[in-house]
């Protein structure tokens, strides 16, 4: 059975942000925070994404509580940053701080309350005594709403999860052209054969283009070239733009073509005494 390959996804880290962490004293559930945000962020080549605690308590299966904890102290000491604060619906984007002159570590790093749990559970003690009547509960309407949202954020990492999936699928069998641009071989040869170098490689440029200012991927990527895709659209009207202001060639022309020479001219005239081939005078 073939192991894991590059061509289905692959995260690059700089050499000098791995030894640089690798320096420090993190402990463990704090090098596996990393490794997430590393991978939902410069795996899909982006800065921040928006990762709440219980997305990456679930990517870790670890205690949710222990998880924010240490996610709280990564960004304490400004190893992981806020790049967006959680606005309405929409939760904060965090990502990964690669200039480590602004870590507070060592001498400067600010104390944690208690030791980490490691991903563990917390074990409570339980008393024997019976609890006055007095109701401490959460309501139920605050208690709805919470696991409403643990839901939504469940639903949301699966989401993000099939999508990976649908990205690796989209690449099966085919080579990176230009940045996210994806073809079969013999897609790219038939585009060759009917648009030429020039052509297809304003093409694929412009697809390049779109596709990482938008972060987005398409199931094929030559649907887009084909008649009626947007990028065939949007390449028929560069010609035409390209064409606008010259001179266009008679219907003679194009059906003689090339027999018209430099400062040569045609004798069309009608002769019945000789063949009706046009004569070509000097």
């Amino acid at each position: 059975m073939a192991g894991p390959e590059l061509s289905d996804g692959f995260t690059r880290v700089a050499h000098e942000v791995i030894e640089e962490v690798a320096r420090h004293k993190f402990n463990g559930t704090q090098l596996r925070i990393l490794l997430i945000v590393w991978r939902q962020t410069y795996g899909w080549r982006r800065k921040s994404a928006e990762l709440s605690a219980t997305f990456l308590a679930t990517a870790l299966q670890s205690d949710l509580r222990g998880v924010k904890k240490e996610l709280n102290h990564l960004l304490d000491i400004k190893v992981l940053v806020v790049h967006r604060p959680a606005i309405g619906k929409y939760g904060r984007y965090i990502g990964f701080n690669k200039y480590t002159d602004q870590w507070l570590v060592g001498d400067n790093c600010p104390p944690q309350e208690n030791k980490s749990t490691g991903g563990q559970l917390t074990t409570y003690e339980v008393d024997d005594y019976t609890p006055d009547l007095v109701d401490n509960c959460t309501p139920k309407k605050e208690k709805k709403e919470s696991i409403k949202k643990d839901n939504k954020n469940n639903k949301g990492a699966a989401k993000e999860m099939a999508s990976k999936t649908k990205l690796a699928k989209s690449r099966e069998g085919k080579q990176e052209y230009a940045d996210e641009v994806w073809l079969k071989p013999e897609e790219h040869t038939k585009l060759f054969n009917e648009f030429g170098q020039d052509g297809l490689t304003w093409m694929i440029d412009v697809l390049s283009s779109y596709k990482l200012s938008v972060d987005k991927f398409y199931a094929s990527d030559y649907a887009v070239f084909k008649k009626g895709g947007w990028l065939r659209m949007k390449y028929e009207k560069h010609l035409v733009e390209q064409n606008k202001g010259k001179k266009q060639p008679s219907f003679l022309e194009q059906k003689l073509g090339g027999m018209i020479g430099d400062g040569g001219r045609i004798d069309v005239t009608p002769d019945s005494s000789k063949a009706s081939t046009p004569k070509l005078l000097g």
